[in-house]
């Protein structure tokens, strides 16, 4: 009968609206799951750097010879500034941090991919750069 395809409707409509919401929150959950991993991961960035300063120097030197003048003069001196003005360098700033070998550097760029260049990936990005910057200078 017509009156009852608008219920059906209705019905198959929750259910989409429903596995939608549920693919968002295993996505949330994913991406959660994966902040926390680059997070502990970055933490260490310090450390390796300590540890490996001479093998880094000059990988890092090679990375950063195709980079942009505004990119070399922020992994060289890192300002949060920069972040927030180029949210989309944190894909090049990881592609250099990745060829160095610093620790949280991949999941950081994963999580660039899944979420884009979102503000709360800054301060990992900073925590990895700010031991690089010195090895530059």
């Amino acid at each position: 009968s017509p009156s009852r395809a608008p219920h059906a409707m209705n019905a198959l409509k929750e259910k989409a609206k429903a596995a939608a919401d549920a693919v968002a929150a295993k996505a949330s959950a994913a991406s959660e799951v994966a902040m926390e991993k680059a997070r502990k991961e970055a933490e260490s960035a310090k450390a390796y750097v300590a540890a490996k300063r001479e093998e880094i120097r000059p990988k890092l030197k090679a990375a950063m010879d195709s980079a942009e003048p505004s990119l070399k003069e922020f992994m060289a001196h890192p300002q949060m500034q920069y972040l927030k003005k180029n949210p989309k360098a944190i894909a090049a700033i990881c592609a250099i941090l990745c060829a160095v070998g610093i620790p949280g550097a991949a999941s950081v760029s994963a999580l660039v991919s899944l979420i884009g260049p979102v503000e709360m990936l800054f301060p990992m990005v900073m925590m990895m750069v700010n031991p690089v910057a010195e090895v530059i200078t």
